[in-house]
């Protein structure tokens, strides 16, 4: 579907945000900070623009995470170059304890007049128009359909948190990678 610029706005801005409080997973580098949302200003991603797209002051930045482990390990092997096990064993699982004041609900697509497709397809013109409409607008997160189909992720905009924002570690594991095995190398392997 193609939104001109001003009809994604009045759909967002249409939208109320409301708090968010709960548990989410994200799957980083080992040698990251589960918090960290620094390097997502190097380069962009389905709901924000980086410095490869945008200059310093139009880059905004987004800590991705996931309302499920599994959703979180897949977003992972969905976004690698290399889909192996030698990859993914540089990274780790992490929970947070994330408690916003302003979320914007987005899983289900319809209630903005978008298509699962808009949020979850190749293409991410439309993500990245919602999240400068919504990141510009200070709205602190996105809860949305995860790109794998398989759960919903909350993508923070950590540059509008407030004083009263948290994203706090939990704790970080190891990734279960026997789990995954079998979908990564085969079952041959």
């Amino acid at each position: 579907m193609t939104f001109p610029p001003h009809a994604l706005e009045s759909l967002v801005q249409a939208q109320a945000p409301e708090p968010f409080h709960g548990i989410v997973w994200r799957t980083h580098w080992n040698n990251v900070d589960a918090t960290d949302w620094s390097l997502s200003l190097r380069s962009s991603g389905r709901y924000h623009r980086g410095r490869d797209l945008e200059s310093d002051t139009a880059a905004w930045a987004a800590l991705y995470t996931s309302r499920a482990p599994e959703v979180a390990v897949w977003e992972m092997v969905r976004r690698s170059a290399v889909r192996d096990l030698r990859f993914l064993k540089n990274n780790v699982l992490s929970e947070l304890d994330v408690d916003l004041s302003a979320v914007l609900d987005l899983t289900d697509p319809s209630r903005v007049e978008l298509s699962q497709d808009d949020l979850t397809g190749s293409d991410a013109t439309i993500c990245q128009s919602i999240g400068r409409v919504a990141f510009q607008r200070g709205i602190q997160g996105l809860l949305v359909p995860s790109a794998t189909q398989l759960g919903t992720n909350l993508v923070c905009f950590p540059q509008n948190f407030t004083a009263s924002s948290i994203v706090r570690l939990v704790r970080s594991t190891e990734l279960p990678l026997s789990e995954f095995r079998q979908h990564l190398v085969g079952p041959s392997e």
